[in-house]
C-alpha cells in the first residue's frame, strides 16, 4: 500500500498544481508535507481554516478537523467535518483531493440542518447570528495563514 499511496499522492499534487482552476475560487491551500493541508475558506462569513490530514488516503478517508474553535451546523463541537465525503463508511478511494477540497467548501457554504454534527444549530436563526458573529471574529487578520 505505501506504493501505491506515495504514487497516489504525487498525482494527486500534480493535479491540484495544473487543475488549481478547478477549486472554488475562494479556497487556499497550503501544503505542510504530503499527507497535510491547510486549507483557507473564504466567503461572506469571514475566513475558516481547517487542517486536512490525509494519512491512509486514498485508501482511507481523509480527516477534516477546524482550527480556531470554529462553530457551525455540520462540524462536530470538537472541530471534526460531518461529510459523507469524508466518512470512513462512504469512503470511495477514487475521490480526488480537488474533489475533497471542493466538497468542504460546499458544506462550509450551504450547509444542512437534517441531522446536524453541532446540536446548538438545530434552529437556522441561531446559526444564522452565530455566523455573522463569528464572522467578524475570523475577518480579523491574525487568522489570516496563507
Amino acid at each position: 500500500m505505501f506504493k501505491f499511496s506515495n504514487k497516489r499522492m504525487e498525482y494527486e499534487e500534480q493535479m491540484l498544481e495544473e487543475n488549481s482552476d478547478a477549486l472554488p475560487p475562494n479556497v487556499q491551500y497550503k501544503r505542510i508535507d504530503r499527507y497535510n493541508y491547510v486549507l483557507q475558506i473564504r466567503g461572506e462569513k469571514g475566513s475558516v481554516h481547517d487542517d486536512v490530514s490525509l494519512n491512509g488516503f486514498p485508501v482511507e478517508a481523509p480527516q477534516v478537523n477546524f482550527r480556531n474553535s470554529f462553530q457551525h451546523v455540520n462540524i462536530f463541537p470538537m472541530g471534526r467535518l460531518c461529510l459523507y465525503l469524508v466518512n470512513k463508511e462512504t469512503w470511495i478511494s477514487s475521490t480526488s483531493l480537488i474533489d475533497v477540497f471542493s466538497g468542504i467548501n460546499q458544506v462550509i457554504h450551504y450547509p444542512t440542518f437534517n441531522d446536524p454534527a453541532n446540536s446548538i444549530y438545530k434552529d437556522p436563526e441561531v446559526y444564522d447570528k452565530d455566523m455573522k458573529e463569528q464572522a467578524k471574529k475570523f475577518r480579523d487578520e491574525k487568522y489570516k495563514i496563507i
